[in-house]
């Protein structure tokens, strides 16, 4: 008997037994060692030869770790004597956990028909690849909360090597953002890891109805293709419908309240102020202004002076003559106007009561000045009242000849229909002689 051994030259791997005087068979591969990664194909030539003289059949059937991956083309083969043939064995490792990585035996059995005693086995070294296939399954791919929820999920490793991840999650948008318990796993070939994830929105903000935020949760190693999995976080409306029917409710009340306000309780304030002031003005000696309608008499608008009304003194024969004036300014909106009063001659005029007129509620500010000097500067839009009193303790003295003047800028007129600011000023004190 006659053992094959491995065929140097041309990288033929066989080995058998030869029953003594009948048949002689020898297999081998070609190539003896290759390499093949799980769910590819790899194809390597099994040269079967028949060493004696008479015809043999054999048939060839895979053998070893490998043959549940391998396929022989041709099953059976018939050689003459002193002939040889070639087959095609094809291999084709599963892309599952339980392919191993790794250097594997790649075994086929050549068994004659006439001596199955001299059965020859022909092996070749397989080279199995490691492959990776990370996935991530989300337990709850989808969830319903306000600002907060968590999140399970399993990292399994379906390849054939370690898997040692870490978690990430990515949202573009930046509206979501969260932590990882545990942030990095190792998963073992055909395992899986459970971990959490605490998510929470970044951002609040009003809304009518549902809000989704999408996102997606990364398993990333280097220099492997990380595992993706996409999830969502549904917000529902901040303020459900039913309250958004009280808030209606609510704002139609305000709203009749505040009519009210300027329909009926604020022009009775203004008007009980205007009466306080004219009560004032009588007790000062000062008569009312003229016209009844606290404007005074219309003159020609010539852009330089007063709009209407104009200084009124009242001057008595005593050491200490009453003095009561009222000027009144109407300015169009963006534009300053001014009017003015002056002190007469041998006299210094002491002043005592200041009051600011502004019965439409307009908007823009007005100023008193003694001459270019600012004694008073108010903001119309803060005043609370139709009138603001600017009472003096200590009278506020003003030379002969100097120059009393009231000037407004309007910014906005306080009433829809009107065109430009209604103001005016009262001013009440003594003249005196002069020094």
């Amino acid at each position: 008997m006659v053992e094959a051994g491995p065929v140097r030259d041309t990288a033929l791997v066989a080995s058998g037994r030869v029953a003594s005087g009948v048949v002689a068979l020898q297999a081998g591969f070609e190539p003896s060692e290759t390499e093949v990664a799980p769910g590819e194909t790899v194809t390597l030539l099994l040269t079967v030869e028949n060493l004696g003289e008479a015809t043999e059949s054999a048939t060839i059937t895979p053998t070893g770790p490998a043959a549940p991956w391998t396929t022989v083309t041709r099953p059976s083969v018939t050689l003459f004597g002193g002939s040889h043939d070639t087959v095609e064995v094809v291999v084709r490792p599963p892309a599952v956990h339980t392919t191993s990585a790794g250097a594997t035996t790649l075994a086929v059995r050549v068994l004659p028909l006439v001596a199955p005693d001299d059965t020859v086995v022909a092996e070749a070294t397989l080279f199995v690849q490691p492959f990776d296939d990370r996935r991530i399954s989300l337990l709850q791919p989808i969830q319903r909360a306000r600002r907060r929820a968590t999140f399970e999920l399993m990292v399994e490793n379906h390849g054939n090597s370690l898997a040692s991840c870490r978690l990430h999650l990515v949202d573009p948008s930046n509206r979501v953002d969260g932590s990882f318990d545990p942030p990095a796993v190792g998963v073992a070939p055909g395992g899986s890891s459970l971990v959490r994830l605490k998510l929470r929105s970044t951002s609040v903000m009003f809304r009518r109805r549902d809000r989704q935020l999408d996102f997606e949760i990364e398993a990333t190693q280097p220099e492997h293709r990380p595992a993706v999995a996409r999830a969502a976080l549904i917000q529902p409306p901040t303020i459900p419908a039913r309250v958004l029917g009280g808030i209606v409710v609510v704002a139609a009340v305000v709203a009749g309240l505040v009519a009210a306000w300027l329909g009926v309780v604020r022009p009775e304030l203004r008007d009980a102020a205007e009466r306080a002031v004219d009560d004032r003005l009588e007790e000062l000696g000062a008569p009312a202004a003229a016209g009844g309608d606290g404007n005074g008499p219309d003159v020609p608008d010539d852009g330089t002076g007063p709009l209407v009304g104009g200084p009124v003194i009242t001057l008595d024969a005593a050491d200490g003559e009453p003095f009561a004036t009222r000027l009144p300014l109407r300015v169009a909106v963006g534009s300053t106007n001014a009017d003015s009063a002056g002190v007469p001659d041998e006299r210094r005029l002491l002043l005592t009561d200041i009051v600011v007129q502004n019965p439409h509620a307009d908007l823009g500010a007005a100023t008193l000045l003694r001459g270019d000097e600012v004694l008073y500067e108010w903001d119309l839009g803060q005043m609370n009242t139709a009138n603001e009193f600017q009472p003096r303790l200590t009278p506020l003295p003003f030379e002969p000849g100097d120059e009393i003047v009231f000037r407004a800028t309007c910014d906005a007129a306080g009433t829809p229909a009107a065109t430009g600011c209604e103001v005016a000023v009262l001013l009440a004190g003594r003249l005196v002689p002069a020094e």
